[in-house]
């Protein structure tokens, strides 16, 4: 009978100490997912000089992609356009293509069930290359550069609509993007991005 009943304080003692371990043991935190965003709809306006001397507006043609793992991202983007003037007999038509990498830091970050939403400043840098061709009485010339140097300073905010692994992301960023054959330097350019996003 001493046996059983020593067993069974045993036991008792046993499960209380396992229960009050348990209890102590810290929390661990949900781990925050990581994101792939893909940017196919990126309508964007910069303000350049024309040869008119006169501040124009352009719209590139935008494409991007980019990783986020919490307060980090990093977004790789292609830009593109076309600008000519002239007439008929004689023309000029230039060409200009880049490639920016950019480390944007998000300084705001918040998550309210599938919603989210960020404010963050970023930095960017790449090269960009630029094709003149010109049109004399029906006759043409292509001249192109060699790739530059370029760089860039971003400030946006964005917004995201989460469905399990996938999502929407919506957002508004305004950059000034920097080289020595800009005119004007800084080049001012507003860019809004339309794109999804995978959790990974």
């Amino acid at each position: 009978m001493r046996v059983f009943i020593f067993l069974a304080l045993l036991i008792s003692s046993s499960v209380s100490w396992a229960q009050e371990s348990r209890a102590r043991m810290p929390r661990v935190a949900p781990e925050v997912p990581s994101y792939l965003t893909l940017n196919l709809i990126n309508p964007e306006m910069r303000y350049e000089r024309a040869n008119s001397q006169e501040i124009e507006d352009v719209k590139p043609l935008n494409f991007s992609f980019g990783y986020q793992k919490k307060r980090l991202s990093f977004l790789a983007e292609y830009a593109r356009y076309s600008e000519d003037s002239g007439n008929a007999t004689s023309n000029i038509e230039r060409t200009h293509q880049e490639l920016l990498v950019w480390g944007r830091y998000h300084l705001i970050n918040k998550v309210k069930n599938e919603l989210s939403g960020a404010v963050y400043g970023g930095v960017g840098l790449g090269g960009y290359q630029e094709e003149v061709k010109t049109t004399l009485m029906g006759d043409s010339r292509s001249d192109k550069e060699n790739i530059k140097m370029m760089s860039g300073l971003s400030v946006g905010t964005e917004g995201a609509y989460q469905l399990q692994n996938f999502g929407f992301v919506v957002g508004i960023e305004g950059r000034a993007l920097i080289a020595s054959d800009f005119d004007p330097n800084p080049v001012w350019s507003v860019v809004i991005r339309l794109g999804v996003r995978f959790a990974l």
